[in-house]
């Protein structure tokens, strides 16, 4: 468990890597809408490294500078919570819909949460930090809206999407985020956790409580 802690958005660029040399081998193959679901698990992939490794101080920003934390390198987000929360978006939220491509609300629920991504870190982390940049907005802006854009083009322009798959989709996508995010790090939360950030992972926000 304690190399998973450590390395698991290191083994998901992997996974990363892994799936984009399948996708483009078999890029004829694949049907299209799976083709876009395998993109979108990939960009959740890359999102997770650049929050938590490269550059990866995500969790000094989250704790130190949104939530005031005075122990930003534990609390309220850890290195525990941390993984848990993120294997369950990447590996659950964002993967099962792959097994079930044409249950399009099951596909469109993490496009949307990708596209809520960037008012999470684009408008209100940025404005919080007063900067324009922190970790996770890069594979926003390159990777989970174009390829949302992309994969909502393709399931109106096909006919696949239907006035209820927006609908349960919506809905999905609002309790997804509410429970692995919201409620997530509530429960998770342990002010004396003895998982703690190293300095990387809290950045410029170490002091910052």
């Amino acid at each position: 468990m304690g190399f998973l802690r450590k390395y698991w958005s290191d083994l998901g660029v992997l996974m990363a890597v892994g799936v984009g040399l399948y996708v483009m081998l078999q890029w004829s193959t694949i049907p299209a809408i799976e083709r876009l679901l395998w993109l979108s698990f990939i960009a959740i992939l890359v999102h997770q490294y650049e929050e938590y490794r490269w550059p990866g101080y995500f969790a000094g920003l989250f704790n130190g500078l949104i939530f005031k934390s005075s122990h930003p390198e534990r609390y309220p987000l850890n290195p525990q919570s941390a993984m848990i929360i993120n294997l369950v978006i990447a590996y659950v939220f964002y993967l099962v819909p792959l097994f079930f491509p044409t249950v399009v609300w099951l596909g469109l629920a993490p496009i949307l949460m990708g596209f809520f991504q960037f008012i999470w870190h684009g408008i209100f982390a940025n404005l919080k930090a007063k900067t324009i940049y922190n970790p996770g907005l890069f594979a926003v802006i390159f990777l989970h809206i174009p390829i949302g854009v992309w994969y909502i083009r393709h399931i109106i322009s096909t006919g696949m999407v239907t006035t209820l798959d927006w609908m349960i989709g919506t809905v999905y996508f609002i309790v997804a985020v509410y429970i692995l995010i919201v409620k997530g790090n509530m429960w998770l939360k342990d002010e004396n956790s003895r998982y703690a950030f190293s300095r990387q992972q809290l950045g410029p926000y170490i002091h910052k409580s």
